[in-house]
């Protein structure tokens, strides 16, 4: 990683780390919020030295931070119904073809 881009992240994170914070947990709850910061700081460190910093570094990392935060949101929500599909499918209690377990069963 070049000097000038290390630096630049460095200086991000002390500058704005809370702000990015702060105003994602107004909208997704504190832990949400720094799990999605942290993720989103990674990011910067992986791509910025790549693409260059953006001119908003502030708003990059807010933007890049909530979509993470969305993501994970929609991961967890579905999380139990696919839970439950694959507890159903190790029972053996799946639904299946009517009579087709007679017909496998009687033979």
């Amino acid at each position: 990683m070049s000097e000038p881009v290390a630096e630049a992240i460095t200086r991000v994170h002390r500058q704005e780390w809370a702000r990015v914070v702060a105003a994602l947990t107004r909208r997704f709850g504190l832990d949400t919020a720094e799990d999605a910061a942290a993720e989103a700081f990674m990011i910067a460190v992986e791509r910025w030295p790549r693409d260059g910093v953006p001119p908003n570094p502030g708003a990059w990392l807010t933007t890049t931070a909530s979509r993470k935060a969305i993501d994970r949101i929609r991961r967890e929500s579905h999380r139990d119904a696919k839970h439950r599909e694959a507890q159903v499918l190790l029972d053996g209690d799946a639904p299946g073809p009517r009579g087709l377990s007679r017909t496998i069963g009687s033979g």
